[in-house]
């Protein structure tokens, strides 16, 4: 399990009148140029703050969506930055340029008159995704010192996460020291008992690893989302119309085999049909049809995990146990995060994130029912899978 070498606090030394490069992710939603969650910008607010209070000037990075390297106007930061300015309390000067296009001296005069300077997303260059040696020399160009802000991409060896800090005095944020320290305390604690991991969303072949990690070192695994049609069809269970990984069934018979006493899966669920999708109705596992499309998890299951879960010493919590995005297929969900809520054990530990994790918490009103909601993805699942080879997090020790 890696650990960060280096601390946040190391870095004050280096920043008076210095200008500091911090990669940030502000890959947030934004609904008719509408920031609709600023869960990831309120997360980076400390940092700006006590950078700007040690007199840097501020260099932001950050990517949104997934341009593939191309100069894609609607991914453009340009609609994001004045709001982003509002929540973190500062003006902020939007730089359309070119990165390539840009002096140091040109930046040298935008801090004559602005604290914080925001790049163009990072992912319209083609050079960030390959890691490009001249790129990233480019970049680094434009600071004194880089502070790793973006754990949610610190498994991409891209340019502006790993390629910087071959260049230049690296640092961990305040926040990347808080993932990592919430990560590790969850992984180290699998051997306790009653760990319970909950995993939703709809693919086990993003969630293979962790899947097999849980099992093997936790108390029970359960098991929701579009992800359960998989190893339900797996037991032979008709599943209808439902969403489900045929080429991973396989996959799910070999893990049910070595860990079926840990999986807990849906016994009842809510289903509609294809036919007629103003159909809802409550089926047992076995009495699935082949036109049912199964939308939710049922009123039993949703008792028996909330029952596991609030006896539960710790937690992990990723992805939706159903359709959460329409109501009413997110009763299931909010149902038993209730366990998390009203979970019995003095100690609780309680981590959550990855995909649409963070999305259904606030929807639900559960955010603060955890004790830490990561903001990573992708990242999130990596580093529990192989916590000690992330290169954005390697980069900062070496």
């Amino acid at each position: 399990m890696i650990t960060l070498k280096k601390k946040f606090s190391d870095s004050y030394n280096f920043l008076y009148n210095k200008k500091a490069i911090v990669r940030v992710d502000l890959n947030i939603p934004i609904t008719n140029g509408k920031i609709v969650d600023d869960t990831r910008i309120q997360k980076i607010i400390p940092t700006i703050k006590i950078l700007l209070e040690k007199k840097a000037s501020i260099v932001l990075i950050t990517h949104l969506g997934r341009p593939n390297g191309n100069w894609d106007e609607k991914f453009s930061l340009k609609e994001i930055a004045s709001e982003v300015s509002l929540i973190i309390g500062e003006e902020i000067y939007f730089e359309k340029m070119n990165i390539n296009k840009i002096e140091s001296e040109y930046l040298d005069n935008l801090f004559k008159d602005f604290k914080i300077v925001l790049l163009e997303n990072i992912r319209f260059y083609k050079e960030e995704e390959k890691n490009d040696k001249k790129f990233v020399k480019k970049i680094s160009s434009f600071g004194d010192v880089f502070i790793n802000e973006c754990f949610s991409c610190c498994h991409r060896n891209h340019a502006s996460i790993s390629g910087i800090p071959t260049y230049l005095p690296s640092f961990p944020g305040k926040l990347l020291e808080d993932e990592i320290l919430n990560l590790k305390n969850l992984v180290l604690s699998s051997n306790i008992e009653n760990n319970i991991a909950v995993l939703g969303g709809a693919k086990i072949s993003t969630k293979l690893k962790i899947i097999d990690f849980y099992a093997k070192n936790y108390s029970q695994v359960i098991i929701g989302g579009a992800m359960a049609n998989t190893f339900l069809s797996a037991l032979g269970n008709e599943i209808g119309n439902s969403l489900y990984e045929k080429k991973m069934v396989k996959t799910a018979t070999d893990l049910l085999s070595i860990y079926g006493d840990k999986i807990l899966l849906p016994k009842d669920v809510v289903v509609t049909s294809k036919k007629d999708e103003n159909l809802m109705l409550i089926k047992n596992i076995d009495e699935v049809e082949k036109d049912h499309v199964i939308m939710d998890i049922g009123p039993q299951t949703r008792m028996s995990f909330y029952n596991e879960i609030i006896k539960a010493e710790n937690l992990l919590w990723n992805g939706p146990l159903g359709f959460f995005e329409k109501t009413p297929f997110d009763a299931g969900t909010n149902y038993v995060l209730k366990g998390v809520k009203n979970n019995k054990f003095k100690n609780f530990f309680s981590v959550a994130g990855g995909g649409d994790t963070i999305s259904l918490l606030k929807k639900g009103g559960f955010f603060n029912c955890f004790s830490f909601v990561s903001t990573g993805g992708g990242a999130f699942l990596e580093f529990i899978q192989r916590g000690n080879s992330l290169p954005g997090l390697n980069s900062l020790n070496n």
